[in-house]
């Protein structure tokens, strides 16, 4: 079964027969061994196999389902995170520049092998590890844990997650890890009890208490707005592309990409990765990858040391826009590196909904009927 099938098959399972029990069974985490309360298509959001409006579009208009208020919130955080990183890269770029940090290197060790005195901990290692893939209220549990309990640095636990996790994506992951240790919403942080914990596993974990240390993180550096992303469209301007795996979306690009020469998918190797990755979650990208090429005649994966020789008489170059990350940092140091003028191709839907998404999430919830009819627009203009 192909990614793009399988994703759509496991939305409309949950469409059909979950999302009416999201609200009140979201929190809770039978288990990987057992049958999910949330939908599990993170790893397919994360790489656009299926994207948050699509989602939100079968919501409203294929499906039409009342009781999805929840649901829609939850994916709405996902294009929020997104837009508040566009907003403010430097935070990308600061979380991947702090190298002089202080921590309990046989602490750390024991904490990534799930070797520590937390069996609850261990096991959520083991599971991320064994499944790529963890609950989203365990994954706060889980930072929590790592920051209040270990006392190790928030920096080490999003980039373990980044390691192992399929749905690695650079805004939601970091910028959670921000929240749940007090720098994304100052001073707030998340803190869980025995009891939360009795309750939301379904009882498959109980401890008498949760011991925490008394941390509170600070930001040293001054994080700015920055706007050069609002000046770009998705209209072609050259006659080659580059697109990287973390954006396939079938859909937007089956039109656009048969008019380019050439078009180009690059995989980071984690000898070109900031943060490297594991075989399995290397191994899922590479599988997706290769299945996007065969829908097309013009689509070729290049290995990523080729591209300075096969782009050396070419100066200009379009890219499908990653988003603040890994692959926007190697794609503008070769811009860089080698003089190149790069355009980035961005979809009027993240436009529209990043802009929105410059102060807190409640202020950007008070814009999602604006989004929504925008993306009913595009939708119906488009013919999706």
């Amino acid at each position: 079964m192909s990614f793009l099938l399988k994703a759509q098959n496991t939305w409309e399972n949950f469409a059909k027969y979950k999302i009416n029990d999201y609200a009140k069974l979201r929190n809770f985490d039978f288990g990987p061994n057992n049958e999910s309360s949330v939908s599990k298509l993170s790893p397919f959001i994360t790489h656009r196999i299926l994207s948050e409006y699509d989602l939100i579009h079968d919501i409203k208009s294929k499906y039409k389902i009342k009781n999805s208020t929840k649901f829609v919130e939850e994916i709405f955080w996902r294009v929020y995170w997104k837009g508040w990183m566009e907003n403010r890269p430097k935070v990308w770029r600061n979380f991947i520049s702090e190298n002089n940090l202080d921590f309990d290197y046989e602490l750390y060790e024991n904490a990534i092998n799930g070797n520590t005195e937390l069996d609850f901990f261990n096991s959520w290692v083991h599971e991320l590890k064994q499944y790529n893939y963890l609950h989203n209220h365990t994954r706060m549990w889980f930072a929590s844990t790592w920051i209040f309990n270990l006392g190790l640095p928030w920096q080490l636990g999003a980039k373990f997650f980044f390691k192992y996790l399929f749905d690695g994506d650079a805004s939601s992951n970091l910028l959670s890890w921000r929240w749940v240790g007090g720098l994304q919403t100052k001073g707030k942080q998340y803190l869980f009890s025995s009891s939360n914990l009795r309750k939301f596993s379904n009882n498959r974990f109980n401890v008498e208490k949760i011991s925490n240390q008394q941390i509170f993180l600070e930001e040293s550096n001054q994080i700015p707005f920055e706007d050069e992303i609002y000046k770009n469209d998705m209209d072609p301007k050259s006659d080659n592309l580059i697109m990287f795996e973390n954006d396939l979306h079938l859909a937007t690009l089956k039109n656009l990409l048969p008019s380019y020469k050439k078009v180009f998918i690059i995989l980071l190797k984690n000898e070109q990765r900031q943060i490297k990755l594991s075989e399995s979650v290397l191994k899922f990208k590479q599988d997706l990858v290769s299945e996007f090429v065969e829908q097309f005649d013009n689509v070729k994966q290049i290995d990523p040391y080729s591209l300075e020789n096969t782009f050396k008489n070419t100066n200009e170059i379009d890219i499908i826009y990653p988003g603040v990350g890994e692959n926007y940092d190697f794609i503008t140091e070769f811009k860089n590196l080698h003089h190149k003028e790069i355009f980035n191709l961005v979809r009027d839907e993240d436009l529209f909904a990043w802009k929105f998404a410059k102060r807190g999430f409640f202020k950007f919830k008070e814009n999602i009927p604006k989004i929504n009819q925008r993306i009913l627009e595009n939708f119906s203009k488009n013919n999706f």
